[in-house]
């Protein structure tokens, strides 16, 4: 039985059909060029306009950006490619808000860990943020053995971004019983989310940027020297400000206001390895 709920991809590729996203794109330029006529030096300025509108291949945070690098998979394949480096991947799509279970995929909130374990704390005895967790019981096949289930990262800005080296890693297992109800203040408090899991795969040359388990790591700089497999990347909480359903459960658009979300450097990645002794290795990437 799953422990997340699965994305309804057919419900989320009707609601962001490539063919309707390129037409808006077009009609958005040629709309602009009646009102701009000379933004537009001649008919290829127009069409380099258009390509750079049009949907493309996105860092996955809410449902449309699956629904859209799906659809553009599902072209190649039809166009005759012949994916390369096939690998499956569980990868996680954001809700809004505190999960309804306390195991699940999360970033901020509650962790699910014990109420009578002592907070993780820094060098200096600050209570530690908590940052996200990884639920890995649906996952077991894109990985080696785990030490745990649940997957917990506490640590503040510096450490997520510069040294991740100075992150803490939890492992538990489920089922738990009394779990925390109240974690320590800290200042930079992480706004809440929740994931819902959809299992795809990458390809050498499409490979997908967001958090996952499993799968192949998209690098934003250079192969970082690590020891160990690769079991997941945790990615950043980062949406247009104009786009629909930027969660699952949120339909409006943001605009410009933002919580404090999960921001690793420039939308940046967390690539999580694990070593034969069970030890994380973290190494924190941005553009």
């Amino acid at each position: 039985m799953s422990v997340h709920h699965r994305l309804e991809l057919d419900r989320w590729t009707s609601e962001f059909p490539l063919a309707r996203l390129r037409a808006e794109a077009r009609d958005y330029v040629l709309q602009r060029r009646q009102e701009l006529p000379q933004a537009y030096a001649d008919e290829n300025a127009i069409d380099a306009h258009i390509r750079l509108m049009e949907p493309d291949w996105r860092i996955v945070v809410g449902p449309a950006t699956v629904a859209i690098n799906e659809q553009l998979k599902a072209e190649w394949l039809d166009g005759g490619e012949v994916p390369q480096g096939r690998v499956p991947t569980d990868l996680f799509v954001w809700a809004k808000g505190e999960a309804p279970d306390r195991s699940l995929t999360k970033i901020g909130g509650l962790p699910y860990r014990p109420a009578d374990v002592p907070w993780p704390t820094g060098d200096t005895g600050e209570p530690l943020r908590f940052i996200v967790q990884l639920n890995f019981l649906d996952s077991r096949d894109l990985v080696p053995p785990l030490p745990g289930d649940v997957l917990l990262v506490f640590g503040h800005e510096d450490a997520l971004v510069v040294h991740p080296e100075r992150l803490v890693f939890e492992w538990w297992s489920t089922p738990l019983r009394s779990l925390v109800t109240e974690g320590p203040a800290v200042d930079d408090e992480l706004a809440p989310y929740y994931a819902v899991l959809h299992r795809t795969d990458d390809w050498d040359d499409a490979i997908y940027e967001g958090t996952k388990i499993g799968g192949l790591p998209s690098f934003i700089q250079e192969e970082p020297d690590v020891r160990g497999a690769f079991i997941g990347t945790i990615g950043s909480i980062s949406v247009a400000v104009n786009a629909r359903y930027p969660f699952i459960n949120h339909p409006e658009p943001r605009g410009w206001s933002r919580e404090n979300d999960l921001m690793i450097g420039d939308m940046g990645s967390l690539y999580l390895f694990i070593d034969d002794t069970g030890i994380i290795q973290a190494n924190s990437q941005c553009y």
